[in-house]
């Protein structure tokens, strides 16, 4: 009886875990933020003002032009695309956007548009960004709010020439959480409880049983 309960408890312990795992799942989606490129001598620029403690993503569009020159080159590995990330205290972050696109299979076909697949960071501005280099378009997160400014720099753009279709940024945004998802962490945490004190019960009292028994014997 006394092992009954003590697996029991276990068994309620597994089920409060499941249920707090599940209800920490979180429901992302990415809203864009409207930007205009805008050109400067030797860079294209996008600026946006962003708030302190929220996450961004940064992706880069190829153009009919970053196209054509990837085709014309015959490139079978990715190619770098030089970007800085200029923070609201004037720190920089440097680092290469990694673009690849599938090569045509006929002569006199283009190939597909240059898709950014992974990007190696260089020096961060870690009082201000945040990066997640796991992922593979530009993320971070705003550790201080105001104005930010990612640059592409045309002078190391050796591959190909001219500004990219767009410089898209989003935001990430975190569904709220509904009355499904509150009552499973609610009731996990009872269930942790409600486990942890059945287990602990019964295995002081398999303990009690046992020393009674060792007692009985030695007599």
């Amino acid at each position: 009886m006394r092992k009954a309960l003590f697996f029991l408890g276990l068994t309620i312990l597994l089920v409060g875990l499941i249920f707090l795992t599940i209800s920490s799942i979180r429901n992302w989606r990415l809203e864009p933020i409207k930007t205009t490129i805008k050109t400067t001598t030797g860079s294209w620029n996008v600026s946006e003002n962003l708030t302190k403690g929220n996450t961004y993503v940064l992706d880069i569009m190829s153009s009919i032009k970053w196209r054509d020159d990837y085709t014309d080159g015959g490139y079978e590995t990715p190619q770098p695309v030089d970007v800085a990330i200029f923070s609201p205290d004037e720190g920089q972050t440097k680092l290469q956007a990694f673009f690849i696109a599938q090569l045509p299979s006929v002569p006199g076909y283009k190939s597909t548009f240059p898709s950014l697949v992974y990007v190696e960071y260089g020096s961060v501005d870690s009082d201000s960004l945040d990066v997640d280099e796991s992922y593979p378009q530009i993320r971070f997160t705003a550790k201080q709010g105001g104005n930010y400014t990612a640059s592409i720099i045309e002078e190391t753009l050796n591959w190909t020439r001219g500004p990219p279709r767009e410089i898209i940024l989003y935001k990430e945004i975190v569904e709220n959480q509904n009355l499904y998802t509150n009552l499973l962490q609610n009731s996990g945490v009872v269930c942790l409880f409600t486990g942890a004190v059945i287990s602990v019960w019964g295995a002081r009292a398999s303990k009690k049983i046992r020393i009674k028994l060792k007692k009985k014997v030695k007599k």
